[in-house]
């Protein structure tokens, strides 16, 4: 039973039931698609959120991250799926990507983790997002725009144990609490949360735990002052996953929902990003392939250029090192990757012709390029590659079993 086609832009969410008919769907959606788009398993989503609720203690609220577009997959995407699941709120970087969340009907709370600046201030109040504060000016400026207006905001205080970015310093808490606790007095403010940002969690456990310490320092520097502290929260990904006693009130999952392997644990497979083939063509010994002539073809061979290249996300640095899925079998890439297309050895492939599927990221019948292949041969982190793919690669998401 189809359950639902919901378009939002340039992304598609299709909810079945049945996996005949969604087989069926999927064919029809994806046969129009001339030259690149990207496949989301809202299942295997939902499915990744679940986990993260397993690692934490009952009671420890879920507030997901949906900014960059979702880690790549599609913020309405997400936000479709996710909703369902009764996450406390959802997580941007920017006013833009709340004004999202709120346009596909979230009403619950939108933290906007970038510092607020003044300009900002507007859409937060008509749209009833909360701002992160970075510095007791801003927290100043929130008050008495919200006092102005005859309301009160709900905000969240970072405190910087060693990230280095922004925040207020935590070894100056005995200052700033009091800052806050007299400002808080001349109302229009209501604290909803205090936290911080492990600047290492895959990687630095020690430098996490002591980061977590002095988060610690400065909250009961803030209740000393009888400054409420709301919900603590630093945990990501990768403390949710590794980190025994640092969830706190509530933490904030990112990429591991979305399919990016965290700590050396893999989650379920989000994204899966395909293109088609252009044009196959015979070249002899010696033919030159795409910019620069990096390549010269050893002997003769079998060429196929896929509609792909770095415009859409694919990372230049793959020229000459990556490799792409046609009909469950690797096909290496040849030359530089270019603006709209890429070039690719067929030459053991004789059946490859136009219009055929390649899987550049995710899985083609037994094989896949996993997104940490395409990150540790491009030199990036998978985040990077994840994050990158561009507007001009659709997202299909399917909800249910092919």
């Amino acid at each position: 039973m189809v359950r639902r086609v919901g378009i939002a832009g340039r992304n598609l969410l299709l909810l079945v039931h049945r996996a005949g008919i969604l087989s069926a769907l999927k064919n029809m959606l994806i046969e129009p698609m001339r030259r690149a788009w990207m496949e989301v398993d809202c299942r295997a989503l939902r499915a990744n959120y679940a986990a993260i609720t397993q690692r934490i203690p009952a009671g420890c609220a879920v507030l997901p991250m949906v900014k960059a577009d979702g880690y790549g997959v599609g913020a309405s995407l997400a936000i479709r799926t996710l909703r369902g699941l009764n996450p406390w709120g959802f997580g941007v970087a920017t006013v833009e990507e709340g004004l999202e969340v709120r346009a596909h009907g979230w009403d619950g709370p939108v933290v906007v983790f970038t510092p607020t600046i003044p300009a900002d201030l507007p859409d937060i109040f008509d749209h009833r997002m909360e701002p992160v504060i970075a510095g007791i000016g801003m927290l100043r400026e929130c008050a008495a725009a919200a006092r102005s207006r005859r309301t009160t905001i709900a905000v969240h205080l970072e405190v910087d144990t060693g990230m280095g970015r922004y925040g207020v310093e935590w070894s100056e808490a005995g200052k700033w609490s009091r800052d806050i606790a007299s400002t808080i007095i001349g109302g229009g403010l209501a604290l909803r949360s205090t936290f911080t940002h492990f600047h290492s969690a895959e990687t630095d456990q020690a430098a996490s735990l002591e980061q977590w310490r002095r988060l610690q320092v400065a909250l009961d520097a803030m209740r000393e002052s009888d400054v409420p502290t709301g919900l603590v929260h630093a945990a990501n990904s990768a403390a949710i996953l590794e980190y025994s006693g640092v969830a706190g009130d509530m933490v904030r999952p990112g990429v591991w929902l979305y399919g990016v392997e965290v700590c050396g644990q893999r989650p379920e497979v989000v994204a899966s990003v395909r293109t088609r083939v252009l044009d196959v063509r015979d070249v002899s010994e010696g033919a030159t392939i795409s910019y620069g002539a990096t390549y010269r073809t050893p002997s003769a061979a079998r060429l196929a250029t896929l509609g792909i290249g770095y415009a859409d996300g694919l990372p230049r640095a793959l020229s000459g090192r990556g490799r792409v899925l046609i009909n469950g079998r690797s096909a290496p890439i040849r030359g530089v990757v270019s603006m709209d297309s890429t070039v690719v050895d067929v030459t053991d492939h004789a059946e490859v012709e136009p219009g055929d599927v390649a899987t550049v990221m995710g899985r083609d019948g037994s094989e896949e390029i996993a997104i940490e292949e395409l990150a540790e041969t491009s030199d990036t982190i998978g985040y990077e590659i994840l994050t990158g793919w561009s507007y001009r690669v659709p997202k299909i998401g399917f909800d249910g079993d092919a």
